[in-house]
């Protein structure tokens, strides 16, 4: 034994070695570092989304109608998309982000707050044959989101417009994630 620390050991065990090593250099110990997260709650995000489809302004039937349309901003604007499959995305889109119950309303025949999926399927059932223009989804979790779904509105509004409550900051990354892979189009957020 030289300066007080044990020689090294002569068999390689690990046990030997792991003895001298702690003798020599002492002892070592990780240190487990806490990281606290905190997940970010966001409250009154606005989405306006302006899908990049055929536009076509309706024409009023009177000049003096024209006239005070376009000075007050309220000529009417059709855009042509399928009402029914961008609504079955953006409900896809709440369930992702952890919605679970959703009413919705097309055209004034309304889906009573149910789960998404089953909501989904009767507004299958719903749809008829004529075109539908309006459709608005009501869903429900720690907060609560409103979607206004138009093919027919004035220029200033949008196509699809979205209010949520209150959100968690990844749920709402995983809504517009799945929203930008599905729907083509310019999007406020505001």
């Amino acid at each position: 034994m030289k300066y007080g620390y044990p020689e090294p050991p002569w068999s390689y065990s690990p046990k030997e070695v792991n003895e001298w090593l702690n003798a020599v250099y002492g002892g070592h110990e990780c240190k487990k570092c806490k990281v606290e997260r905190h997940e970010k709650w966001l409250k009154n995000v606005e989405i306006d989304i302006d899908l990049n489809v055929e536009r076509e302004i309706k024409k009023p039937s009177s000049i003096v109608l024209k006239a005070l349309q376009k000075i007050a901003g309220y000529e009417k604007v059709e855009e042509h998309f399928e009402l029914l499959p961008t609504s079955e995305i953006l409900l896809r889109a709440l369930h992702k982000a952890g919605y679970r119950k959703a009413s919705i309303k097309i055209d004034g025949r309304e889906i009573k707050a149910k789960r998404i999926k089953v909501a989904m399927e009767e507004m299958a059932k719903v749809a008829s044959d004529r075109r539908m223009e309006q459709a608005s989804i009501h869903a429900l979790n720690d907060g609560e989101a409103k979607i206004r779904i138009s093919t027919l509105h004035s220029k200033k509004h949008h196509s699809i417009e979205i209010k949520i409550s209150r959100i968690k900051e990844k749920n709402l990354q995983k809504f517009l994630i799945y929203i930008r892979k599905r729907l083509e189009g310019k999007e406020e957020i505001k």
